[in-house]
């Protein structure tokens, strides 16, 4: 084991302690990354990152949340990035975040090429076009070659790969960029990166991956009118075919591609038991049911304003997207505020929200 100065280890006991209560997982874990971009070696910090998050509200609550964007039983390939990208939004404490989404658009100068390389990546995650990746980084290049700031622009791209789920991109622009500069932002950055790039097979709130089989199955039930999934990529890819300059031809041959995959050394191998038993996604008949927790308490918000025809289309709207989310049960054991901690209030969140649009899991600070 390796020895580290005393302040490590105070500060992941530090961690450990703000990890204990509800919703200090991420603080906790914010700690560990701090010192991670110090000693990225520090497989203390890094386990400890992965012990807060096995908290067993830690999980149902991002399986909530992950569920009120996409179904659990949805398995195509680039929905699984997506989770793992609104769990690292959803987690994250990164205290340079709020200065990124100001600079959004990145550097003026390259800025309308960093626009096109985005949109081919958002191809990829909301399309999912593998293909659009490999058009971003040819984008994104271009900018890196001709920007007067290279710094900014490393930094504009490796955050938004991170944000995007696109954690093994990202560490490479960000690995470039502290290889050219000192920047402790990036290398912050790169340590959180790094982690959720290793770490994003074993998330425990996040189903195991898949190929689009499940989903398929599914929507047979649903509507066998919809696309299949690799009906689905085609027709998007399709799509964007339309919005390029270029035409559309894959960026390496798929036997050269084989070659390539065949001599790529094999990711370690991380522990990863399920915490979740995930097996009822395969029991799943696809039939509608009744709604989940959260759902039902959207619509009782909705009821006062029932007269309205805005409102009553919008709750039957709700009603017909979540008839086949199953809903997700609470632990059996209750969440543990921190004693020192002022009350949550969520009106404090709400502003003037009237008291009779919260209820009392609004106010206690449930999901």
């Amino acid at each position: 084991m390796s020895t580290y100065p005393d302040y490590v280890y105070q500060t992941l006991a530090r961690a450990r302690e703000e990890g204990q209560w509800y919703c200090g997982q991420s603080d906790g874990a914010a700690l560990c990354f701090d010192m991670l971009a110090l000693f990225p070696d520090c497989v203390e910090a890094q386990e400890l990152i992965y012990e807060l998050f096995c908290d067993e509200w830690t999980i149902h609550d991002n399986r909530v949340a992950l569920q009120q964007n996409i179904e659990e039983w949805d398995d195509r390939p680039w929905q699984q990035r997506r989770r793992l990208a609104l769990s690292y939004r959803f987690m994250g404490r990164w205290d340079g975040k709020h200065e990124m989404m100001l600079e959004r658009g990145g550097p003026q100068d390259v800025r309308k090429i960093l626009a096109d390389g985005k949109m081919e990546l958002l191809g990829a995650y909301c399309l999912g076009d593998e293909e659009c990746t490999n058009y971003a980084w040819s984008i994104f290049s271009d900018a890196i070659g001709k920007t007067n700031d290279p710094r900014a622009t490393l930094f504009w791209i490796g955050w938004q790969y991170a944000d995007l789920g696109f954690f093994a991109d990202a560490a490479e622009a960000l690995g470039e960029l502290c290889s050219r500069f000192n920047d402790q932002r990036a290398r912050r950055l790169l340590a959180e990166v790094i982690w959720w790039r290793d770490n994003a097979a074993r998330i425990p709130w996040i189903p195991p991956a898949g190929d689009g089989s499940r989903y398929d199955r599914m929507m047979q039930v649903i509507d066998p009118t919809a696309p299949k999934t690799h009906d689905y990529i085609r027709e998007a890819r399709n799509e964007n075919q339309k919005e390029r300059i270029a035409p559309y031809r894959p960026s390496i041959d798929k036997q050269l591609a084989n070659l390539f995959e065949q001599s790529l050394p094999r990711e370690n191998d991380l522990p990863n038991v399920p915490i979740v038993d995930w097996s009822f996604l395969d029991k799943d008949d696809g039939q509608p049911g009744e709604l989940p927790e959260w759902a039902k308490r959207q619509i009782k918000r909705l009821e006062r304003h029932m007269d309205d025809e805005d409102t009553r289309e919008m709750a039957g709207e709700i009603i017909h997207a979540h008839q086949w989310t199953r809903n997700i049960p609470p632990p059996s054991s209750p969440k543990r505020y921190d004693p020192n901690a002022p009350p949550f209030d969520a009106r404090d969140f709400l502003g003037n929200m009237d008291e009779e649009d919260t209820d009392e899991e609004d106010l206690d600070g449930s999901n």
